[in-house]
């Protein structure tokens, strides 16, 4: 069957992650909860077995700083010693969750890894998964305090669709149309990879 391993940091991200491991059960889909601290040593480890997929919530506006698991795991992606197929046979999805009105008002001091909108942390682990070999198998979602995180539903519910459909006809048109979109998002962000 399939199964799901979703990487949270905490507070909201781990009431979301419970929210999207409810919705596993009921949907026959394995799943397993873990912190985003974690994730190096579940990629180093066995667990990461081919045609895993996996979720990463990312948060970025714990006071003023992205969340220590956020950060650890950026840490970790951006290590220079990777092989480009660090991530090979891992399909990936990112939902970036954020306080833009607490930024909005204190980005001048907030080093969310020089992110002034509460989202680009999730962008950049997104950019890294793909360069380090992982296959985004849906886009990146992006939820706001603002609108109540009203975006995680609509998203959420895509993704279920996207992993039931992983295994056949990766080829499909939509995806072909996906990826055009996001080599215009790649070469805007490659300073980001560097």
């Amino acid at each position: 069957g399939m199964s799901l391993v979703i990487f949270q940091g905490g507070d909201l991200s781990a009431e979301v992650a419970e929210m999207l491991g409810a919705d596993c059960d009921s949907r026959g889909v394995e799943v397993s909860v873990r912190s985003l601290v974690d994730f190096e040593a579940w990629v180093t480890s066995d667990g990461s077995a081919p045609g895993a997929a996996v979720l990463l919530i990312i948060t970025t506006a714990e006071g003023e700083q992205p969340c220590p698991g956020s950060a650890a795991c950026l840490r970790f992606l951006r290590r220079k010693s990777h092989r480009p197929s660090t991530l090979a046979g891992i399909d990936f999805t990112v939902l970036g969750l954020g306080d833009s009105n607490l930024l909005a008002g204190t980005w001048r001091r907030v080093d969310c890894f020089g992110a002034r909108d509460c989202n680009q942390a999730a962008q950049h682990v997104d950019a890294w998964l793909e360069h380090l070999g992982g296959t985004r198998f849906h886009k990146l979602g992006v939820a706001d305090d603002r609108t109540e995180n009203r975006e995680i539903a609509p998203w959420a519910e895509n993704m279920w669709v996207a992993l039931a459909g992983r295994g056949e006809g990766r080829e499909s048109t939509a995806e072909g149309h996906a990826c055009s979109e996001e080599k215009t998002f790649k070469t805007g962000t490659s300073s980001a990879i560097t």
